[in-house]
């Protein structure tokens, strides 16, 4: 006991040497106690060569603070890191572009024209003509050009990085010989930018335009009555026949009766619309007579004609331009590599990277 004390007062206890060996987030007076520390004496603390002692996200890599009553001393000869900042957030895509406008429906084609009345035949067993033809309908308007779809948006640039994480906590006294290098922890990466907004879609193209509708087909003209025959008159007296009726047409109306004339046949009836007029009306006899002929044809019905075709389609609008990406966040910044810089006496500053405060 007296020996001990003797010892204490001749000059304390004997200095307190260790390694700390490769770690994170580590405290220096806890890893000194579980390597034997008493409480007394001046602790020694060697970083060798091949050990890093590092930080992870938010924590500080070697934290020095608590009770030291014969002082602390810091060797590093390997190296001391915080953790590395956190990458920057991502940027936000750009918009799709707007859609492009469809294009408007052709316009419809003019209706053909309307045929002309067939002409009634003469008294005389006169042939009707035959009724004019529909005119054919004329083609529908090209349908009209969607427009182009709009320029997607850009997209926005990614975030900062975050900043490194400290290296070392200084909370008391200590004397750091650093032969190697102490550094805060890189900063993040910036965040990638937002992808580009793809362009709108094109509008369709307008439906080509109705064709025009054919016209309306004309009736034939009726025929010539046929010839009677009488005596009364004179021996064997001819006597014509009544002219045919027009046939029918949508200016002139009809169809139209064949008019009678005497002991000759009636003209027949003019044709309706694409139909032949009708044949006319055998003479009669009287008194014997037998000059008796029939009535002319009626005349053709006028042709149908054809609808007009639809109009060609209109062409769909181009796809919009792609909008830009955003570009890449900036980094972020490096660390500290101390905070409590008025507590540390450096033996050798060696390497530091970072700030300090």
């Amino acid at each position: 006991m007296f020996a001990a004390k003797n010892f204490f007062l001749a000059g304390g206890a004997p200095p307190f040497r260790f390694n700390l060996t490769t770690g994170s987030n580590l405290n220096l007076r806890t890893q000194a106690i579980a390597a034997g520390w008493s409480g007394f004496g001046k602790v020694i603390a060697t970083i060798p060569a091949a050990n890093t002692i590092s930080g992870t996200t938010g924590n500080t890599a070697l934290t020095i603070n608590g009770s030291f009553p014969d002082g602390v001393e810091l060797i590093n000869s390997g190296l001391i890191q915080g953790f590395t900042g956190a990458t920057g957030s991502t940027g936000t895509a750009g918009a799709t572009g707007t859609a492009g406008s469809p294009g408007g429906t052709g316009s419809t084609g003019a209706a053909g024209t309307n045929g002309a009345a067939g002409a009634g035949g003469s008294s005389n067993r006169g042939n009707g003509s035959a009724g004019g033809g529909a005119g054919n309908g004329s083609p529908g308007g090209t349908g009209g050009n969607g427009t182009a779809g709009g320029t997607g948006g850009n997209g926005t640039a990614g975030g900062t990085g975050g900043t490194g994480g400290l290296a070392i906590l200084a909370s008391v006294a200590v004397s750091i010989n650093n032969l190697a290098t102490i550094s805060g922890g890189t900063g993040g990466s910036g965040g990638a930018g937002g992808g580009a907004g793809a362009g709108g879609t094109g509008g369709a193209g307008g439906a080509g335009g109705t064709g025009g509708a054919p016209g309306t087909r004309s009736g034939g003209g009726g025929g010539g009555g046929g010839n009677g025959a009488s005596a009364v008159i004179k021996a064997c007296q001819t006597s014509f026949g009544g002219a045919g009726g027009n046939g029918f047409s949508v200016a002139g109306g009809g169809p139209f009766a064949g008019s009678a004339a005497g002991f000759g046949g009636t003209g027949g009836t003019g044709g309706t619309s694409g139909n032949a007029g009708a044949t006319g009306g055998t003479g009669v006899v009287i008194d014997g007579c037998s000059a008796i002929q029939a009535g002319g044809a009626g005349g053709a019905g006028g042709a149908a004609g054809s609808a007009g075709v639809t109009g060609a389609a209109g062409s769909a609008g181009g796809t919009g331009a792609a909008g830009s990406a955003g570009g890449t966040g900036a980094a972020g910044s490096i660390g500290a590599y101390i905070q409590g810089q008025a507590n540390v006496t450096y033996i050798n500053v060696g390497t530091r990277n970072g700030t300090a405060s």
